[in-house]
């Protein structure tokens, strides 16, 4: 049987014998407590079957295209509704028994009042059925419970499937119809996700100019002025990449130096063609993410490094002379050493939320950052007049009304497409291995892919720094 055939009936079967658990239980005293929960739980599934087979299993218009559903993904879907029958295999039999047929319904002509009458049908035969102790053991509550536990996980799965072949199809669909995307707010994030499977072209240069510092260092960043004929003296902020050990070697060609050096062209020109923040225009606002405007990179042969340019937030008043990262913010002290107070409720959640955010919009566009850690977040006061990197400490000291503290996404040293493999500068401090994938730990090969759920993870810890250092 081809896909469609098989998912429709599989979907088919599994609707009729959800309802026919509805059916039975409905009239029960003993499930008088449980009743409502149990009914949300199965109206959930319900739900679930109708959409996947209006939204992807249609012969027509199916978003896994008729004919042509990709063979893993045919075989992971009945896979998985074959896996969703098999926990309700028991309560199957017994619906067939006492006279279910399949032919007689079909989940297209779902209206409320035929499942009204499906159900009022098994309410009718739960007196029968109650009368065969083997039968009626099935709803015992908790088998019952059992039952509903494994169903609803497997169906949260199809959900999330659901959920994968729609943004799939959506990609697509703005790939080939870019008109469409004017005015949404999603051109930026199609704009990344086409910049992420692309290189740098070869009239790519770092930047020209000097660059004056200014301040204190603060982990991987420090304040400082970029100067270029042509250009006017612009406040940045300075991120510092150190070369990877191979790129330290004295005994290396020219060739085998720019082979080295061309990840750092890489990202330097997707950073800086890319858009993080909102534009002029009248179309709706594009997914936040809080990240800085990146100007270019300039090559530091003679210390070992390349830095790259962030431009700062334009606000009124004085720039400061530091930048605050999260790490430094966390374990602040006083005059005798004593942690600061912990910041209000709103700035806490302010942070974990902005930070939240962005990296859900980096996902969105098929990006993994793979550097996400305690150090590479620097935080920003944001006030009615704009965004300032100074007066976080008198904020955190008496907070004023109207001003949060934000989280910006930083360190993009080896941010990429989720689909692109990389190797990277070995690294063994156990810091920054904390918020990593076991593979990225010391020095990951070529094959080290990082998936997404641990790049969440590490977000994890980042909220969960938040709430140790300062439970509510």
């Amino acid at each position: 049987m081809d896909f469609y055939g098989t998912a429709s009936t599989a979907i088919t079967q599994l609707y009729q014998v959800t309802v026919f658990i509805q059916g039975v239980i409905s009239d029960y005293k003993s499930f008088d407590d449980d009743r409502a929960e149990i009914r949300s739980k199965l109206n959930t599934q319900l739900a679930t079957l109708v959409f996947f087979k209006r939204i992807c299993c249609h012969p027509d218009h199916g978003l896994i295209l008729a004919g042509k559903p990709d063979d893993f993904i045919a075989s992971t879907v009945n896979d998985l509704l074959d896996r969703m029958r098999l926990a309700l295999a028991a309560y199957e039999r017994v619906a067939v028994n006492y006279g279910l047929g399949y032919e007689e319904f079909t989940i297209d002509s779902v209206k409320p009042k035929i499942e009204e009458s499906l159900i009022k049908r098994w309410k009718s035969k739960a007196e029968v059925i109650k009368h065969k102790a083997v039968d009626w053991s099935l709803f015992d509550k908790k088998k019952l419970n059992v039952m509903l536990e494994t169903y609803t996980t497997l169906s949260g799965n199809l959900r999330d499937l659901m959920q994968h072949i729609s943004q799939e199809m959506l990609a697509k669909l703005l790939a080939e119809h870019r008109e469409g995307l004017k005015g949404t707010g999603l051109e930026p994030v199609l704009a990344r996700r086409n910049l992420a499977e692309n290189k740098a072209p070869a009239d790519y240069h770092e930047l020209a100019g000097t660059i004056t510092k200014e301040g204190k260092k603060t982990g991987g960043f420090q304040l400082g002025k970029w100067s270029a004929p042509e250009f006017e003296t612009t406040q940045v902020v300075v991120e510092y990449h150190e070369y990877e050990s191979q790129l330290k070697r004295d005994d290396l060609e020219k060739d085998e130096i720019d082979a080295l050096k061309k990840p750092i062209r890489n990202l330097a020109w997707i950073l800086q063609n890319s858009t993080f923040t909102g534009t002029e225009t009248e179309s709706l606002d594009q997914p936040k993410i809080y990240a800085l405007e990146c100007l270019g990179f300039i090559d530091q042969p003679t210390e070992e490094q390349a830095v790259f340019l962030y431009r700062l937030p334009e606000s009124e008043g004085e720039v400061g002379d530091s930048l605050t990262t999260l790490h430094a913010f966390i374990n602040a002290v006083d005059a005798d050493s004593r942690l600061l107070q912990k910041p209000s409720l709103n700035d806490r959640f302010n942070m974990a939320y902005t930070l939240a955010l962005s990296l859900s919009n980096v996902h969105a566009s098929c990006w993994v950052h793979k550097n996400i850690w305690s150090k590479g977040i620097l935080l920003f006061l944001e006030t009615p007049s704009g965004v300032k990197a100074k007066d976080l400490h008198d904020h955190r000291i008496k907070p004023r009304s109207g001003n949060k503290i934000v989280s910006y996404l930083s360190d993009w040293g080896y941010a990429r497409s989720d689909q692109q493999n990389t190797d990277m500068r070995s690294d063994f401090e156990v810091e920054p291995n904390l918020y990593r994938h076991p593979r990225r730990q010391g020095r990951p090969g070529n094959n080290s892919l990082v998936c997404m759920i641990y790049m969440r993870l590490a977000s994890c810890f980042l909220k969960l720094d938040y709430g140790l250092r300062y439970p509510a």
